[in-house]
Formats: C-alpha cells, sequence, structure tokens
C-alpha cells in the first residue's frame, strides 16, 4: 500500500514536471533567441561605435590638416597683401620719378625751343655754362684772395698804430666776435676764441657782453692763430666777467 502510495506520487511528481517543462520551453527558447538577437544588436552597435569612432578620428585629422591649411593660406594672403603694398609704395614712386623727369625734359625742351627761337645754339649754351662756372671760381678765388688782403691790411694799421703812439686806438676788423673761453680772475686776463685768423691784433679792445647788456671790456695783450689773451679794463667792469660771455669790436 505504501509503495503505491509512492508509485502514484512519483507519477504526479513527473506528471507536474512535464507539463512544467511544457510550459518554461518555450519562454527559455524566446529568451535565448532575444539574448541572440540582443549580442547581434550589441555587436552591430560596437562596431557601428568603433565605424563612428574612426570617422571622427578622420574627421579630427583632416579638420587639422584644414587649419593647417588655413593658416598657411591666411599666412600667404598676409605676405602677398605686404608684397603688393610694397609694390603699389615702389610703383608710386616710380610714378612720381616719371612725373619729375617728365617735367624736367619738358622745361628742358621749352628752354631749348625758347634758345632755338633767340637763335642761339646748344653749344652756345654750353659755352655760355662753362664760362659762368668758370667766372664762379674766379669769384671765389678773388674773394679768398680779398680775404687774405684784408688781413695783411688789418695787421699793416696794426703795425702802422704802433708807430704813431699809443694814443691811437688799434683798428680791428668790423665785425669781429667771439667768447670767453676762460677766466683769471687773479690776475685779471680772460682768454678769448678769436685770434689772428680772425682779425684779433695786439692792444684792440673788444667789449664784452652778456644776454645783451655790457659786463665789460677787455684789452688784447697777446694774439695766437686761432686765440688771444685779454687784460680786463678795471674802468669798464660792470660785473665779473664769465665764460661763455660774448666779445665784439
Amino acid at each position: 500500500m505504501l509503495r503505491a502510495g509512492l508509485i502514484l506520487v512519483i507519477l504526479l511528481g513527473l506528471g507536474a514536471l512535464g507539463i512544467t517543462q511544457f510550459q518554461v520551453a518555450p519562454k527559455i527558447a524566446g529568451l535565448e533567441s532575444d539574448l541572440a538577437t540582443a549580442d547581434t544588436a550589441r555587436s552591430q552597435a560596437e562596431s557601428a561605435q568603433r565605424s563612428a569612432e574612426s570617422a571622427q578620428r578622420e574627421a579630427e585629422e583632416a579638420a587639422e590638416t584644414l587649419r593647417g591649411e588655413l593658416t598657411e593660406a591666411k599666412d600667404s594672403l598676409k605676405n602677398a597683401g605686404l608684397a603688393l603694398a610694397q609694390q603699389k609704395a615702389r610703383g608710386d614712386q616710380l610714378d612720381a620719378q616719371l612725373t619729375e623727369a617728365t617735367d624736367a625734359l619738358t622745361d628742358a625742351r621749352r628752354e631749348l625751343q625758347t634758345w632755338k627761337g633767340l637763335g642761339v645754339s646748344q653749344e652756345y649754351v654750353i659755352s655760355m655754362k662753362e664760362q659762368l662756372q668758370e667766372a664762379n671760381n674766379q669769384i671765389a678765388a678773388i674773394e679768398a684772395e680779398k680775404e687774405i688782403i684784408t688781413r695783411q691790411l688789418d695787421q699793416t694799421q696794426y703795425e702802422l698804430s704802433r708807430f704813431v703812439g699809443p694814443s691811437q686806438k688799434v683798428v680791428m676788423r668790423d665785425g669781429l666776435e667771439g667768447s670767453v673761453l676762460s677766466v683769471d680772475p687773479d690776475w685779471g686776463f680772460v682768454v678769448l676764441n678769436v685770434g689772428e685768423e680772425d682779425g684779433a691784433l695786439e692792444n684792440g679792445e673788444m667789449l664784452v657782453s652778456r644776454e645783451g647788456k655790457l659786463v665789460g671790456k677787455v684789452q688784447i695783450s697777446s694774439v695766437e692763430k686761432d686765440r688771444s689773451i685779454a687784460n680786463v679794463m678795471p674802468g669798464w667792469l660792470q660785473t665779473d666777467i664769465q665764460v661763455g660771455d660774448v666779445v665784439l669790436y
């Protein structure tokens, strides 16, 4: 009796298990199918992601290349602009030079026509220019000789004044002007920047001024080539003589 009961229980359990398996098997199959689909979708998604990442890298590389090319293009454009500006400036300069040369040529032609109208040949004009240059050279030589003669005349007048007597004032060159180089207040003399070449003469007297006002008067005691020494004349001294004061005759 017990055995029969156990057998019945086993049979009932097997029957329930069969019924359960019959019901669960389709669900398992469906889940396995869904899992396979999910795996396929995941593989496709991963592949798509890899493709997208590769495309992004390529796009970034292309963008970087384009940025470099853009920078080069901008630099090239800037250099081209600078070169254009330089060429334009040079062109303007050449235009100005051409205009100047054209005007000079026009003036020369006009002058030539004027001379031709007066019956003067080009050779005559050239000859006149040469004569004018020679005349200018002669004038310069005469001026230089005049300077020498004037200096000799000043020296002669000075020598003559020495023989006439101390009451005769020494006559120096008109317009003689200079300045005080140094002052010795203890001994009462100054050094002037005018000398024999400037027309300064021994015993010549010169006024000393500062800012247009009289400071005093000095008398030259010795003369060198480019400077002279003068004694301060006490009766004329208004204030102390300073370096830089103007001396004039």
